[in-house]
């Protein structure tokens, strides 16, 4: 048979522990880093679709449409596109994508322009996205 606790030895216990506890915790708590919101990105990979003189048609992946632009909030996409590791911009050029700026748009996904209006497919550079 086990020696069995006292009341006053079960309170002693849970005293100490408690003593223990408390302190660890609010140490963690104070102590604890969290992982920096490091931004997000993906490789954009042609071949790239004409929309017209200067614009081209980039596949997305599906998940960014949740941060595109829309009527109701027409610069609220938080994507940027990189040349050769560069910005390209402005962002939010719907219909007019030009001397690099884009548009990242719900369910039409990316338009953007090369920063010299050559075309994607063959002017040697690559093109990256980035968002938050």
């Amino acid at each position: 048979m086990a020696p069995s606790l006292t009341l006053s030895q079960a309170l002693k216990a849970i005293i100490v522990v408690l003593a223990i506890y408390f302190p660890v915790a609010i140490h963690l708590h104070y102590s604890y880093i969290p992982q920096p919101d490091l931004p997000k990105s993906a490789q954009l990979s042609g071949p790239f679709q004409r929309v017209n003189e200067t614009a081209w048609h980039a596949d997305l992946p599906p998940k960014l449409d949740a941060i595109a632009d829309v009527n109701w909030g027409p610069s609220r996409s938080t994507l940027v596109v990189l040349e050769n590791g560069h910005p390209l911009g402005p962002p939010h050029a719907r219909w007019h994508a030009t001397n690099g700026s884009y548009w990242h748009w719900r369910g039409e996904g990316l338009v953007f322009s090369a920063s010299d209006n050559s075309d994607p497919n063959s002017n040697g550079r690559t093109y990256s996205v980035t968002w938050k």
